[in-house]
C-alpha cells in the first residue's frame, strides 16, 4: 500500500518519485502554502490526472462494446486470465488521495489570508470532490477498500485494513451532500474545467444508482436541473457528432470534462482511437455485437426488419440510427477523405468515431492532443433519471417517456419516439429499453462496462462470447465469472499490506 503514503516533510507538487523516499526536490509544508496563490496552485495540482482515459473510456473494452488488441493489462481482464498477480487494469491507487488529504491538512491547519474567504472554502470543495471521485472509482471497482481521509504519517501507518463497501459509500454520499449545499461550489465558474455544484450532483447521481438509491438518483437530478445550466446540445448540422469536437468543447450538454492541452503526454485519444489508415493505432474498436445493437432508423431492430424484408444483409450499414454514422467508422465510410475498406483496418473491421478528426481530409494525427475527455454529460442524466424512476415505479409513467424521448429526439437523431398510450411498455420492458438506449448513446464513452456489472448482466453477455475479426476468424474468446464483478486486489498492494487480506471472493 506504498501509494498511500506521503511523508509530512514532503509537499504536493512531487513529480513521480518512489513514496518510499523523501523526495528532495520537493517543497517544504513549513514554508508552503503561504499565500492564496500558493492555495490555488495545490488545488490545481489535485487536478493532475485525475481521470484520465485509462479509468473512463478504455472500459468499454471490457464489454460486449469493444476490443483492445494493443494492451494486454487489458486484454487479460476481457478474456478471463487476470490474477490478482497479473492484474490487468491496477485501478487500487491512492496517489490523488493522498494529494487530496495532504491539501485539506495544510489549508485547514494554516493561516492563509483570502481576499475572498470564500474563495478557499470553493476550492477545499473542489478537492473533496476529486477525492470522492477517486473513491467512487476504487469503490465500485474493488468493494471494500481503505478509507483514509487524514494524512498518513508513515508506511507502517498506511498498513490499514480494508472499510467495508457501505462507509466508504456513506463517505462518498456524505461528502456530495456537503460540497452540493446552496454557495459550496460554483455552478457557472469563469475557468472551464473546474468542478461545479452540477458535477457534484451529477457524481451523486452515478453513486446513488449503482447502489440502488433510486428516491436520491431522482432528487438530485432534479436539482441539476433546477440550476438551468445544462442541456442537450442541438447546434451544427449533426448535434450529435459535434459534441466530441475540439470547436464545441464545453457546450451546454458538458458537466464535466477533464481538460487537456496539447502535448499532453496522458492525452493519447486521437492515435488510439484512430484507424490505421490515418496513422492510428486501431486500439480501442468496436465489435460486431455492438454494430448490431444499433437500430434501424425506423426504430426496428435489425432481425425485425429482416423478418419484414427491409434489411439486407448485403448492405448492413444502411438506414441505421444516426448515432451509428457519428459514432462507428464502418467499411464503406467516408473518413478522412477516404473510402474505408477492410484491408485499412486491423483488429474488427470498425474504429470509434467519437474524439476523432474525421472530417477533415488531410488533418496530421498526433500522438497528443488537446481533446478533452468528457465523463459527465447531461443525456446520462435523462437516462440515469428514467432508469431510477422506472425501479422506483410498479409502470413506467409520462416522465419516464419524456426523458428517453428527449435523448431519442435530438436534432440529428430523431428516432422514433416512445408513446406511452400506444406502445405501453411493463416495467421490465421500459428496463430494457433505457438499457439499450444507454449502450447506444454512450458507445465508446466508456460507462456501459458499469452499466452492464450493476445490472448484474455482464455474466449471461460476455461468458462465451467471441471477437471476430473482419474476416470472420475469432480474435479473443471472453470469459465473465461471478468473481469478475469485482476487480481482484492487486498482489503487490497486498504484499505491502497484508492487512488487506483477504481479497476479493474468487481471486
Amino acid at each position: 500500500m506504498r501509494n498511500i503514503y506521503l511523508s509530512l516533510i514532503s509537499g504536493l507538487l512531487f513529480t513521480a518519485c518512489s513514496l518510499d523516499r523523501v523526495p528532495y526536490d520537493a517543497l517544504s509544508t513549513a514554508t508552503f502554502p503561504k499565500t492564496e496563490a500558493d492555495v490555488e496552485m495545490l488545488a490545481v495540482g489535485c487536478y493532475d490526472d485525475y481521470a484520465n482515459q485509462d479509468y473512463t473510456i478504455y472500459n468499454d473494452v471490457f464489454s460486449d462494446n469493444g476490443y483492445c488488441a494493443i494492451n494486454t493489462n487489458w486484454a487479460v481482464f476481457a478474456n478471463g486470465t487476470a490474477t490478482h498477480a497479473v492484474p490487468g487494469i491496477n485501478w487500487y491507487n491512492y496517489t490523488l488521495i493522498t494529494r487530496c488529504n495532504n491539501f485539506l491538512h495544510q489549508v485547514t491547519t494554516k493561516e492563509i489570508h483570502f481576499n475572498d474567504p470564500k474563495r478557499l472554502e470553493v476550492l477545499k470543495n473542489e478537492v473533496r470532490f476529486l477525492r470522492a471521485w477517486r473513491y467512487y472509482m476504487m469503490v465500485t471497482a474493488y468493494g471494500d477498500i481503505p478509507l483514509v481521509t487524514e494524512v498518513v504519517p508513515s508506511l507502517e501507518d498506511a498498513k490499514l485494513p480494508a472499510t467495508p463497501e457501505t462507509d466508504v459509500v456513506e463517505f462518498i454520499l456524505d461528502e456530495l451532500n456537503d460540497i452540493t449545499k446552496d454557495g459550496a461550489l460554483d455552478v457557472s465558474p469563469k475557468q472551464k474545467g473546474r468542478i461545479t455544484r452540477g458535477a457534484a450532483l451529477a457524481l451523486k447521481v452515478r453513486l446513488c444508482l449503482f447502489y440502488k438509491k433510486y428516491d436520491e438518483v431522482i432528487d438530485a437530478a432534479n436539482e441539476i436541473n433546477s440550476l438551468g445550466v445544462y442541456n442537450l446540445y442541438q447546434e451544427g448540422e449533426v448535434p450529435y457528432s459535434e459534441l466530441f469536437k475540439e470547436a464545441n468543447e464545453d457546450n451546454c450538454e458538458i458537466i464535466l470534462a477533464v481538460k487537456k492541452v496539447m502535448n499532453d503526454y496522458k492525452n493519447q485519444t486521437i492515435i488510439e482511437f484512430c484507424n490505421v489508415i490515418d496513422g492510428g493505432w486501431s486500439a480501442f474498436v468496436p465489435i460486431q455485437s455492438l454494430i448490431d445493437a444499433y437500430e434501424m432508423k425506423d426504430g426496428l431492430t435489425i432481425e425485425e426488419a429482416q423478418a419484414k424484408g427491409e434489411y439486407n444483409p448485403e448492405h448492413p450499414y444502411k438506414d441505421r440510427d444516426p448515432r451509428f454514422y457519428a459514432t462507428i467508422v464502418y467499411p464503406g465510410a467516408t473518413y478522412m477523405g477516404q473510402i474505408v475498406t477492410n484491408d485499412k483496418f486491423i483488429n474488427t473491421g470498425y474504429t470509434f468515431k467519437k474524439y476523432s478528426r474525421y472530417d477533415t481530409a488531410a488533418a496530421a494525427i498526433d500522438d497528443k492532443n488537446d481533446i478533452n475527455i468528457i465523463l459527465m454529460r447531461y443525456a446520462d442524466i435523462l437516462m440515469i433519471y428514467a432508469e431510477a424512476r422506472n425501479e422506483r415505479l410498479d409502470k413506467p409513467d409520462q416522465p419516464i417517456y419524456d426523458a428517453i424521448n428527449e435523448v431519442r429526439n435530438r436534432p440529428s437523431v430523431k428516432m422514433p419516439l416512445f408513446d406511452k398510450t400506444k406502445d405501453n411498455f411493463t416495467k421490465e420492458q421500459m428496463r430494457e429499453r433505457i438499457r439499450h438506449e444507454r449502450r447506444i448513446e454512450f458507445a465508446g464513452e466508456g460507462w456501459y462496462y458499469n452499466d452492464i456489472r450493476r445490472w448484474k448482466i455482464a455474466k449471461k453477455l460476455m461468458n462465451g462470447s467471441t471477437v471476430q475479426k473482419y474476416d470472420g476468424s475469432i480474435i479473443e474468446r471472453r470469459i465473465f465469472n461471478d468473481k469478475n464483478y469485482l476487480f481482484p486486489l492487486p498482489q503487490q498492494e497486498v504484499n505491502d499490506n497484508p492487512n488487506l487480506l483477504p481479497n476479493n471472493p474468487g481471486w
